[in-house]
C-alpha cells in the first residue's frame, strides 16, 4: 500500500503553483504538468486538491485571503468607499494582487459553463456590500442596487482593463473614480 503525502505540503505546492502560475496560462495547466513543475507525480495534486481546478481555486484563495478579509462599514464616507475598492480591485502593482485578479477573471469567464459558482458569489457579495453603503447613504432599495452593480462593474472594468493592458499605474487612481461618481449619485460628499 503506498504511502500518503505528507499533509503539510500542500501550502509549499500551493505557493510553488503559485510562483508557476506568474508566467503560465490556465489553460497550458494540467495535473501532470504541475506534477513536473513541483518534481514529483500527480498523485499529491490529486490527493490535496482533488484535481487542477481544486488546486487553481487554492491558489485564488490564497491569493485572495487580504481582499476577502476587508469589510467597508455602510456609515463610513466617500474615503473609505474609496479605500475599500482599491483594497478589493485595486492594487495591481503588487504581483500577487495582479495575478489574483488575472486568475479571477480567468476562471470567472469559465466558471458558468463549468457549474460552479464561486466567483459569482463574491462578486454577489461585492454588490451587497456597496448596496448597505448605498442604503446607508440614503438610496432607495432599487436604485441602492442599481448603483451597486453599476459600481461593481466600473471596478471590475478598471481591473480587467489593468490586466489585458498590463498598465497598472493608474488603476488604484481610476477606482477612487469610480467611489467618487457613486458618492456623487447619491450625493454624499467627503466629510
Amino acid at each position: 500500500m503506498p504511502r500518503k503525502p505528507d499533509p503539510t505540503l500542500k501550502p509549499a505546492i500551493v505557493c510553488k503553483v503559485t510562483d508557476h502560475l506568474h508566467s503560465t496560462r490556465i489553460e497550458d495547466v494540467s495535473v501532470r504538468s504541475l506534477g513536473r513543475v513541483l518534481g514529483t507525480s500527480a498523485y499529491p495534486i490529486v490527493y490535496h486538491f482533488g484535481c487542477r481546478d481544486g488546486l487553481i481555486d487554492a491558489v485564488v484563495e490564497h491569493l485572495s485571503g487580504p481582499v476577502l478579509a476587508v469589510c467597508l462599514d455602510p456609515a463610513s464616507d466617500e474615503r473609505a468607499l474609496a479605500e475599500y475598492l482599491v483594497h478589493v480591485f485595486g492594487g495591481l502593482h503588487v504581483r500577487e494582487r495582479f495575478l489574483a485578479a488575472r486568475l479571477t477573471f480567468e476562471l470567472g469567464s469559465v466558471e458558468y459553463l463549468s457549474g460552479h459558482d464561486r466567483h459569482r458569489r463574491l462578486h454577489r457579495t461585492h454588490v451587497e456590500t456597496l448596496t448597505a453603503w448605498c442604503r446607508e447613504h440614503g438610496a432607495c432599495d432599487d436604485e441602492a442596487v442599481r448603483l451597486a452593480r453599476g459600481a461593481v462593474l466600473a471596478a471590475r472594468g478598471v481591473q480587467w482593463g489593468a490586466v489585458l493592458d498590463g498598465d497598472v499605474d493608474h488603476t488604484d487612481d481610476a477606482l477612487r473614480g469610480v467611489a467618487r461618481r457613486l458618492a456623487a449619485e447619491i450625493g454624499v460628499g467627503v466629510r
